[in-house]
Order: C-alpha cells, then sequence, then structure tokens
C-alpha cells in the first residue's frame, strides 16, 4: 500500500532513518506514532523524566520503544533472587503491551500477551534510573519498560526473563567445546565493542550480567547480552569524577586502579572480561576459594590474579592464558581493547568452522579440545570431585552487586576516625586476620540489603 486512510504516505519518513511502513494488515508507522501521541495525556508514572524517556523513545524508534506497564497487568509474580538494587521476579505480562495501530480495527494490536518476563524492584535509592533508561533507548532491546509498585511505591524495570551465564556454565561446563567457548567470548567482546562505539562503559561487568535468552543454547551465541544496568556514559565518568570514595560491583571483577580509587574506563572493563575468561575455562568465579573484603582488594592491587587448578591446565591453550593474564595487567596500556578480542575471537571461530589448523594458535586449541574430549569417564569422575571441592565458596566471598569502600575512601575514613569525625565504634573492632589494621574490614564493606 502507498497510502493508509489517514493519508499517510509509504514515501514519508516515520522515524529519522526509516520510512514508513504500510502494509495491508492495517498497519502503518505514522499512524502509530500519532496514536502513542494521543495517550500520552491517559497514564503518568509519577515521574516527569521518565514520563519523557518513555515518550520519546514511542515516537523516535521504531523497535526500541519502552512502555508504561500498569502493575495490575504484572500477574503470577514470584521472588527469584536478591541483589545489590532491589529483588528480582518473574511475573506473567497479561495483557501485553501495545504494538502497533491497525487502522482497520482501528484499535491496537498488542505484543507479548502472556509472556513471561523479569522484573527488577529497584529499593536502592542510589540507583540512577533515569541513565538506565536513557541507555536502554539507544542500545537495547531487552527493557519493556517501566512500572511500580502500588504498595511500596518503588519502580520496577520489566525485562525479557533471561538466563545468565554463570548459571549456563555450571550446567554445561562439562560439555563445552572450544568452539562454544570461543563464540561466546566473540559475543561478549563484540558487545562491549558496541558500548564503546556508543561512548558506553559497562562499570560492573560479570558472569552473571551476561544474559541469555532461555530458548537457546549456548552454542547459539549470538543470542547472548550485556545486561546495561551498570552502564555509564564515558564523559560522565570523566565530568563526575572526583576521588571515588565507594564504588558499586563485585570485588573479584573490579580492575585494581578502580580499586584504589579511579575512575572506571574501558580499559578497566578489560579486566572485567579477564574475570569471564578464566569462568569460561574454569567454571569457577574468580577468588571464589576467599574472602571478598578489604584484604583482598590489597591483594589484587598488589597484582595477586585467580589461579586456574592444575588439573584444568592441559585443556586450556597456552595463548589463551596469556590472553587472560594481559587482561588482568595492571599497566592499562598493556590491556587489549575490545576490537582486539573481537577481532582475535572472531579469526579464530572462522578458522575452527573450516577446520583450518596453520599457526601456533589453532594448533594449541586443538589439542586442548582433544585432551578434554579423550578424558576418560573414571578421570572426569575424579576431576569432578577434585573439581567440587576446589569449587567450593568461601562463607564470606560475595557475587551480589554491593558498595564499598574503595582503598582511598577508606584512607580517608581511618583519618576521620583518628581525628574523631567519624566515631563508629563497629569501625574499631580489631580483626584476627591481620597484625597491620584494626579495622574490621567486613564492617567496611557497606553492604546493601537492596540488591541486584
Amino acid at each position: 500500500m502507498k497510502y493508509c486512510p489517514r493519508g499517510h504516505s509509504s514515501e514519508d519518513f516515520a522515524y529519522s532513518n526509516l520510512q514508513n511502513f504500510i502494509y495491508s494488515g492495517g498497519h502503518c508507522d505514522l499512524c502509530t506514532k500519532e496514536y502513542f501521541l494521543q495517550e500520552f495525556k491517559t497514564w503518568s508514572s509519577g515521574n516527569a523524566d521518565i514520563d519523557k524517556i518513555i515518550q520519546e523513545s514511542q515516537i523516535n524508534y521504531k523497535y526500541l520503544k519502552l512502555h508504561w506497564i500498569p502493575y495490575d497487568n504484572l500477574q503470577n509474580i514470584e521472588h527469584k533472587a536478591d541483589g545489590g538494587h532491589g529483588s528480582v521476579y518473574s511475573a506473567k505480562l497479561e495483557s501485553g503491551i501495545k504494538w502497533n495501530w491497525n487502522f482497520i480495527k482501528r484499535d491496537w494490536d498488542y505484543g507479548l500477551i502472556g509472556y513471561e518476563v523479569a522484573l527488577k524492584e529497584i529499593k536502592d535509592s542510589r540507583y540512577d534510573i533515569i541513565e538506565f533508561l536513557k541507555v536502554s533507548t539507544i542500545n537495547s532491546d531487552d527493557c519493556i519498560g517501566i512500572s511500580k509498585n502500588p504498595s511500596t511505591q518503588n519502580f520496577i524495570i520489566v525485562t525479557h526473563l533471561d538466563d545468565d551465564l554463570h548459571n549456563c556454565l555450571t550446567k554445561t561446563f562439562w560439555d563445552l567445546r572450544w568452539e562454544t567457548k570461543i563464540k561466546l567470548l566473540l559475543s561478549i567482546a563484540g558487545g562491549l565493542r558496541s558500548l564503546n562505539a556508543l561512548n558506553l562503559v559497562h562499570c560492573s561487568l560479570h558472569s552473571g550480567n551476561i544474559l541469555k535468552e532461555r530458548n537457546y543454547n549456548l552454542d547459539t551465541s549470538e543470542v547472548l547480552r550485556l545486561d546495561e544496568d551498570s552502564c555509564k556514559f564515558e564523559n560522565d565518568l570523566i565530568l563526575n569524577f572526583n576521588k571515588i570514595n565507594k564504588i558499586y560491583g563485585l570485588i573479584p571483577y573490579i580492575p585494581p586502579e578502580v580499586l584504589r580509587g579511579n575512575e572506571f574506563t574501558r580499559e578497566g572493563v578489560i579486566y572485567s572480561f579477564g574475570g569471564i575468561m578464566y569462568e569460561i575455562v574454569t567454571a569457577q568465579r574468580p577468588f571464589a576459594d576467599q574472602a571478598h573484603d578489604t584484604y583482598l582488594m590489597i591483594d589484587i592491587c598488589n597484582g595477586v590474579r585467580p589461579k586456574v587448578p592444575d588439573f584444568m591446565l592441559n585443556w586450556i591453550p597456552k595463548w589463551y592464558l596469556d590472553l587472560m593474564y594481559r587482561c588482568w595487567n595492571d599497566d592499562l596500556s598493556e590491556r587489549p581493547t575490545a576490537i582486539e578480542l573481537t577481532n582475535l575471537f572472531r579469526e579464530i571461530s572462522d578458522k575452527i568452522y573450516y577446520n583450518i589448523v596453520d599457526n601456533g594458535v589453532m594448533h594449541q586449541l586443538k589439542i586442548a579440545d582433544e585432551n578434554q574430549r579423550n578424558t576418560s569417564k573414571s578421570q572426569k569422575q575424579e576431576l569432578f570431585e577434585l573439581f567440587s571441592r576446589s569449587n567450593k565458596l568461601h562463607p564470606q566471598s560475595c557475587y551480589i552487586g554491593r558498595y564499598i569502600y574503595t582503598l582511598r575512601g577508606l584512607h580517608d575514613l581511618l583519618e576521620e576516625i583518628k581525628s574523631g569525625k567519624y566515631s563508629d565504634p563497629n569501625l574499631l573492632i580489631k580483626s584476627n586476620n591481620s597484625s597491620t589494621s584494626s579495622v574490621n574490614t567486613r564492617d567496611i564493606n557497606e553492604e546493601t540489603e537492596s540488591q541486584s
């Protein structure tokens, strides 16, 4: 169709770079925009900034639209977990969301009716939901919209219901071939490269923030995506940097320069990527057997890095270990870039697909894959028992996002204690772990009740 009943032409532009699409089923992009505009006055989140972002997404983007979702549209709500910014639930989107105006029916066509979604109820007042929504509208189709809990008045981020990479690796690690591992790393590195192109920095990259659609296997690596909950605009990080005393994240994945009190950069994300590389080949998260406290932060700043179990070394190419430790280099200039990582893993993935073994990298990879495949069932059972013992979590490890003092912040806090400006008695409890400090590091790590 060239024209819709309202006179819109298929030669008009509905969005900045997309012409108006009209088809006989009753959809017209410009009609949909006009009817979204008419509905703006029928709803409000109670926050003018949130309303503005949702409304702008509905008239400026064809595919990245956000929606205001009434709470009563969310049914069968079940608590799943707690995290650093709030609580996570699953639910059913009972009535779906408005998708397109249908000029034949003269009514809305709805999408995602009865669809399972994830709900993130934000309980942390420090969480910047406005920045999250701004990022979502330029780079992600994971966020469906925003709702509000009428009982708590907390905002709820409504997203697709996904599995995270850590859970997937736990279930499938022993069957993963190197072809799949390389595809996973290519997908993640490519995601970081895309964020960099938009001047975005992921400030809390870990395996719990790398998502996979539930209906796909890990072999289909294209469905991996980065949870953009903790993405920040690079310019904002630079402008707002002023002696960072507290940071949010998981200590094992936070780069040493940030633990010291410096700003998070795109080079810092590569350090976190090294932790992902480690987990993909060991199925263990970094420093799982240690307390995640100030002493670990000091160790990381002094160059301590996670150790690969000896019994797994025959399954991992040397070049891979070298690359992983490059990501963990204390010198930011020595770390690979997201572009370099993407190009490397794409080249290796292509060669695996075409069975090309033309250099040391591919030769080592082939041997490592054969070593893992040739492990007998009895050996695997022995290794599994050894693996289970080595993978036991330390009771003071923490893989839930939280706010912690940087070492600079800790130093400033100690100075305040000495000067009498700060007198919390909990910070003066002597620690039995070290004779060099009289500060209880478990109290200095400021754990929040709201989680992500």
